[in-house]
């Protein structure tokens, strides 16, 4: 007769556990602020901000204990074998700027065969927001997707991303992206990104989005003529594109991604947060 499988031994959260999981990063890599960042945004998460966190752990039941430590260690995607935020720091001499940062993605975004590109660029369109309905096919089909980065449009200006792809009915279906950093968008900027990519794609099914790092860089959209664009905020987008990117040991999206975690600043309340 076959035995059922034994019960884990349960686990006892204590103050060096937890001096234990904060040290998993090394300090040239998260500063000393950074790390308790990531426990005050713990805090925050499970309701314990006027508590020390050793406390408030430890007055929690078992299973939530467990709990608190995954999500500290998941949020920031530090139990990944590819996480990005244990790469060493870049000791560039300048800043990211949106040009670079928007270039960069979309190289790395592009990058190896479709069996790798397709699945990176799907958890990327899904950071960003979109779901099966906007995206028109389901996970990991994204087969015919490419991304486009400084696309000419009218009037001189230039679209910082777009993105194109078939949905599971053969339709055209593109995204537009523009992105901020310290700036917000000028006059009539996004209703030249929308008619431009009206006219060269005219039967596509079309989406319109503003990446920056909150939502003050929408307060200029709010004309009828500018056509609907949604928003997400570039911590949003990195905490999800993070955690749920496949697993690949591609150097170069590692250390620009922690390059530009380090350019977008830590959290603030009103970010959203990955799924946990």
């Amino acid at each position: 007769m076959l035995q059922g499988k034994k019960p884990e031994p349960e686990f006892e959260v204590t103050s060096e556990a937890l001096n234990a999981l904060r040290c998993r990063v090394p300090r040239r890599v998260i500063s000393h602020d950074e790390r308790m960042s990531i426990i005050e945004t713990m805090r925050k998460l499970l309701g314990g901000a006027s508590t020390r966190i050793e406390e408030f752990v430890r007055n929690r039941p078992l299973w939530q204990r467990q709990a608190s430590l995954g999500r500290a260690h998941c949020l920031f995607g530090l139990d990944r074998p590819d996480s990005s935020l244990m790469q060493p720091r870049l000791e560039w001499k300048m800043s990211l700027s949106e040009r670079i940062a928007t270039e960069t993605l979309a190289r790395l975004l592009n990058a190896g065969g479709v069996q790798a590109r397709a699945p990176r660029i799907d958890a990327f369109l899904r950071a960003l927001g979109l779901g099966d309905s906007e995206l028109g096919v389901t996970s990991g089909r994204l087969t015919s997707a490419q991304v486009l980065s400084e696309v000419p449009a009218l009037d001189g200006r230039r679209i910082d991303l777009k993105f194109l792809w078939q949905d599971a009915r053969d339709r055209e279906r593109t995204l537009v992206v523009e992105a901020k950093f310290d700036h917000v968008v000028t006059d009539g900027q996004l209703r030249c990104y929308r008619d431009s990519t009206r006219n060269d794609h005219p039967k596509a099914v079309r989406h319109h989005l503003i990446l920056a790092l909150d939502e003050d860089a929408m307060l200029p959209v709010n004309r009828r003529d500018d056509g609907h664009w949604r928003f997400c905020s570039w911590r949003d987008l990195w905490l999800r594109f993070e955690t749920a990117r496949p697993v690949e040991y591609d150097l170069s999206l590692q250390l620009f991604l922690h390059a530009l975690w380090r350019r977008i600043g830590q959290l603030n309340s009103k970010d959203a947060h990955a799924p946990l």
